[in-house]
């Protein structure tokens, strides 16, 4: 069992020279996956990755692609230059529960960011009932992703996560929440979406009943030592932010969960970093738990986890989990710059004990330990 109580502290090893030497080179490295990110709305697309993957992004729901990108590279100069769980389950909560039927949508927050935009991708493919939220109330890869025959899986809502009002009625009625949203230029700061958004986006599923919350983090989260945290910290503390917004969502489960007849789930999938390559798929794909190695994966296959971890609620629910192709996998003090360097690691820089791999997604997540907390 892990413990999300007791967190390394921040070491004063890395000093402050170091930091500054992280955010001025990887400035550079952010601006160059500007054209990943142009300012039209984002299509899905499959290209392959460049050094855009650093860590776990952590940024997704991005109106029109330039604004999220445009924070990032404000933050990262700003910061150059001033540097010199889990739930009971109960016999209703599955995918052949009247509650979770599969004629009810899923709602993903944030379908605009890369990642977002993956996950409507997978479910309009799997024939899957989808809303569609955005702060403007449009799918914008809708062009590409929408044919004549899903065309009527789709429905578009309105959905500012800093705004409950939009949130209660975009959850409503689903089966499964993915929230894939983060901090923007435009939709607001990391306390406001990571942490307070987060928040309330649990809160208006326990109160609309929603089986099941699949929350994209990041990793390293966990561990402010780490040059991961570190750096990615650098962006309006959003590390700090994500880690408040998980840490509170288990406590409202826990709360809802003790001695109700109506048992809800959530799942924390704390991606690598992220890259526009095709999907893997899920035999290449390895979980862990621990918050101790990471990695690199594609937004693909972190939207296949999000859905698939809906279709099997008593082995994900109440869980956090990282994830990344498993061919990448390091410890947390050297991810980076193999991130950087795309090497492939084979397994042979660490192993944690936890590594998990199935060449389905029902084997993939057998296993997978509860967070503290939470009693099976």
């Amino acid at each position: 069992p892990r413990s999300h109580k007791h967190r390394q502290k921040p070491s004063k090893m890395m000093t402050h020279a170091a930091v500054v030497v992280w955010a001025v080179a990887l400035t550079s490295i952010i601006a160059s996956a500007a054209a990943f990110n142009p300012t039209t709305p984002y299509a899905v697309s499959h290209r392959s990755a460049s050094t855009t993957a650093l860590f776990s992004e952590p940024h997704d729901d991005c109106e029109g692609g330039g604004s999220r990108r445009s924070f990032l590279e404000g933050a990262a100069i700003a910061a150059a230059a001033s540097a010199a769980s889990s739930v009971a389950l109960g016999p209703g909560i599955g995918p052949a529960s009247a509650a979770s039927s599969s004629d009810q949508p899923i709602c993903v927050i944030g379908c605009n960011g890369r990642t977002g935009t993956e996950v409507v991708s997978y479910c309009l493919s799997k024939g899957i009932p989808t809303v569609a939220t955005s702060r403007g109330g449009a799918y914008n890869a809708k062009d590409d992703v929408v044919t004549s025959s899903n065309s009527k899986l789709l429905k578009e809502l309105v959905c500012d996560v800093t705004v409950p009002s939009t949130v209660e009625t975009a959850v409503a009625g689903a089966r499964g929440v993915v929230f894939a949203a983060s901090a923007s230029k435009q939709g607001g700061p990391p306390s406001a979406v990571d942490n307070a958004g987060l928040v309330g986006v649990a809160k208006a599923c326990i109160d609309s009943k929603v089986p099941h919350l699949v929350i994209v983090s990041s990793g390293a989260v966990t561990k402010p030592s780490s040059p991961v945290y570190q750096f990615l910290n650098l962006f309006g503390k959003i590390m700090e932010e994500k880690i408040k917004g998980e840490d509170e969502v288990r406590r409202l489960y826990a709360e809802h969960n003790v001695g109700s007849e109506n048992k809800l789930t959530y799942t924390v999938i704390r991606p690598g970093g992220l890259t526009l390559d095709p999907p893997k798929g899920v035999d290449a794909v390895e979980l862990n738990q621990g918050d101790t190695k990471s990695g690199r994966i594609s937004r693909a296959d972190v939207a296949a986890l999000c859905i698939e971890s809906i279709s099997f609620p008593n082995s994900t629910g109440g869980t956090t989990f990282e994830c990344y192709d498993a061919d990448t996998g390091a410890p947390l003090a050297t991810v980076g710059l193999s991130n950087i360097a795309k090497k492939k690691t084979d397994g042979e820089a660490f192993v944690s004990g936890k590594e998990r791999r199935g060449a389905t997604y029902k084997e993939l997540f057998t296993d997978l330990e509860k967070d503290v907390g939470y009693a099976s």
